[in-house]
Parts: structure tokens; C-alpha cells; sequence
């Protein structure tokens, strides 16, 4: 009997699905990716498995999902309601003689994972119950209720502090600083209606990412987590533009803390794959988990495109 190929499908098709499509061709690992026709990583992936259309859409999701083995993201903002349901019941199926099955889908990471993370308040109220050092926070109310919100959480928190979206806020994007009274009406009006929560400002020294690797048996429990080494990201406009290995002026100790913080973060989630943590260094030398990728990210560009620094 012939060895069967897994046909791995991929949740958007931009920047980073092509650089995995690029990883994974050397390796002889099939990719089918969901996205718009001209996507980046189908224009130097190009076969029949591809889906077009958008990786939110439950109906797509299936599509894709029928022709493969394993289904995997290269960004957490999509359905994870069509992901639970492909994971508990399959995908349907439809043989040559027309009859109908059920056919099971490995999901990787989970959807619990992405689900948690899509929600920032959540995730970071999830890692504190594990005993992951993160920022003190408060939910917001929304609508008529935000600018006395605002105001409650001034009055807890002091200025400044950070004001973020829960959903859908990456790069900057649904994240506002303010500094004092005369930044709430205008918050309120820019953020009342999104959902959102206040973040208590930290105030670092610079910022810190560890990639980890989660690994996992059939039953779901953690097998292993192995961490890249620590680096330290530079941002320029809310995007990471840099990233220096090892950080500089940043003691080993710190970077092993580093690494030891971003496993038990991965530790604590579900699913197979590769991960970001992102992290503050504060001024006092803790690590402080800002916030997770469940997929390859920008601060591990190094391990394809780095150059010596001195």
C-alpha cells in the first residue's frame, strides 16, 4: 500500500502562507490555500487543490476542508464556529457513486486556540489564570456606556493607559494611548462602538518575541514545546520592522526567562504548530506577555532572511 501525502489546507493566502508554501516545497508537503485568486502564496504555488474566495467564509472553509487532511491558518481572524463544527462532525463528502460521508479533518492549531486568541481581554484573562505574568486590565462598556467607562478606568488605572479593540485589532490597528482627560470624548466617540477593554500601561525597555513549537499526541496532551532564541523587535508605525538576535544589552538570564515564559504560554493552549509570544522587558526586568500568534510571524523572518549586525 502506497504512502498517502497529506494535503494540507491554509486559511489566507498572504505574506506569511507564502513564505510556508516556500518552506514546505522542498519538503515535498502539498499546500491548498483559500483565498482571492491573485493571493501572494498562489502565485508561486500554483495547482488544482486551491479555493478561491474569502478565508472568513464557513461555506469555502468547507470546500477546502473536503479536498484535504489537515487544515492549518496563516491568520487567526476567521470562522472558528465552522472550524468546531469540521472537528466534532467532518466534512461531508460525496463518493463517485454519489453516496455521502463524513470525513475527519485534523485542525490544527485548534480552534479552541484560535478562538481564545481572537478575543485579546479572554486570552489575556485566560493566561492569568494560568499564572502567565500579564498587564492588569479591565472590560469596557460600549455604546452610551463607554465614556463612563473611560472615565472608570482613568480613575483605576492613571494616565496614560492603553484603550484596545478585543477583536480584530493587529499592527496597531485598534489600539489608541491615552494620555489624559481630553483624549476620552474623542475615544469615546472613534471606539464606542466596538467592543474593548483597558490595558494598564507597562512601561519596558523594549520588546521581546519567542517563537515555540507545540507539539501534541492523538489525544490532544502536550508532547513537547521547543523555543527559538529570544529576540528583540523594533516597531516602526505599529509594524515590526527589525529583529535583533540576541537582543541588544539584554542579559542571557533574560533571554532564557524569555523563552521560559513563551513555553508555558504554548503549554497552556491546543494544537500542533509554530507560535509567537510577544513580550515586554519592563524597566525592572520582568518578562510581561503582551500578546500570542497561533502561527508564523514576523519576528521570525530571521531564520530565512537574517544578517549579521555588529
Amino acid at each position: 500500500m502506497g504512502y498517502h501525502k497529506p494535503l494540507v489546507g491554509l486559511l489566507g493566502g498572504g505574506q506569511l502562507g507564502r513564505m510556508l508554501c516556500e518552506a514546505a516545497a522542498p519538503l515535498d508537503i502539498q499546500i491548498a490555500i483559500l483565498d482571492a485568486e491573485n493571493a501572494p502564496a498562489k502565485q508561486i504555488n500554483s495547482n488544482k487543490r486551491h479555493a478561491t474566495g474569502s478565508f472568513k467564509d464557513p461555506a469555502k472553509i468547507k470546500e477546502l476542508a473536503a479536498h484535504c487532511d489537515v487544515l492549518t491558518v496563516e491568520i487567526e481572524h476567521i470562522d472558528t464556529a465552522v472550524l468546531e463544527e469540521i472537528d466534532a462532525h467532518g466534512v461531508e463528502v460525496s463518493a463517485a457513486d454519489g453516496t455521502k460521508t463524513a470525513k475527519k479533518v485534523a485542525i490544527h492549531p485548534s480552534w479552541k486556540t484560535l478562538r481564545l486568541i481572537q478575543d485579546k481581554y479572554e486570552q489575556k484573562e485566560y493566561l492569568r489564570e494560568q499564572g502567565i505574568p500579564v498587564a492588569e486590565q479591565m472590560a469596557l462598556g460600549s455604546g452610551d456606556a463607554m465614556l463612563a467607562s473611560l472615565r472608570e478606568a482613568s480613575a483605576k488605572f492613571g494616565f496614560p493607559w492603553m484603550l484596545k479593540s478585543r477583536k480584530d485589532s493587529y499592527d496597531g490597528r485598534g489600539n489608541l494611548k491615552i494620555s489624559s482627560e481630553a483624549d476620552l470624548e474623542n475615544a469615546s466617540a472613534e471606539f464606542g462602538n466596538l467592543s474593548c477593554y483597558a490595558e494598564k500601561w507597562v512601561p519596558f525597555d523594549l520588546e521581546l518575541s519567542v517563537m515555540v513549537i507545540r507539539t501534541e499526541d492523538d489525544s490532544g496532551r502536550t508532547r513537547r514545546v521547543i523555543p527559538y532564541p529570544t529576540v528583540e523587535t523594533i516597531h516602526e508605525d505599529n509594524i515590526c520592522s527589525k529583529v535583533f538576535m540576541p537582543p541588544r544589552g539584554v542579559p542571557a538570564g533574560v533571554c532564557t526567562q524569555a523563552q521560559q515564559v513563551a513555553c508555558s504560554v504554548v503549554e497552556k493552549l491546543w494544537g500542533r504548530g509554530v507560535f509567537a509570544v510577544e513580550m515586554f522587558l519592563t524597566k525592572d526586568g520582568k518578562v510581561m506577555v503582551n500578546e500570542i500568534a497561533p502561527r508564523p510571524h514576523n519576528s521570525g523572518h530571521l531564520s530565512i532572511e537574517a544578517v549579521p549586525y555588529m
